[in-house]
């Protein structure tokens, strides 16, 4: 490994530490929840839909490390932050092993337990 992958290797773990939180996936072909830690934000961003009149929105976001995952999360699949489960609608790789999951807030099964929702092929 280079100088610079020995740093960012130990950087990002300083991050995950530091700012991290407990999460859980829930990824297509796993058979069970997998435990993990990420940095989520939820920031306002301004869009232009095209008709001159800006709307502010909400883009949840969790950066987690890709090597601590047993497999790399697609859109469909989902995560539980802070006891809200959210959909992946978008994996972006930063290409230093991290990756920026896009979400959505998604949806509550019945008696309370999170149910993550794949959308179907």
């Amino acid at each position: 490994m280079t100088v610079f992958g020995d740093l960012t290797r130990a950087m990002s773990a300083i991050v995950l530490t530091t700012f991290g939180e407990p999460v859980v996936f829930h990824l297509e072909g796993q058979a069970e929840a997998l435990p993990g830690r990420g940095v989520f934000t939820a920031t306002h961003q301004e869009v232009d839909a095209s008709t001159g009149v800006p709307v502010s929105m909400v883009q949840p976001v969790l950066e987690v490390r890709q090597a601590d995952l047993p497999a790399t999360p697609t859109e469909g699949d989902a995560v539980t932050v802070q006891g809200v489960l959210y959909l992946i609608v978008g994996v972006r790789p930063d290409g230093h092993g991290f990756l920026k999951l896009m979400l959505h807030r998604g949806t509550q099964g019945g008696g309370g337990h999170e149910t993550p929702t794949h959308p179907d092929p």
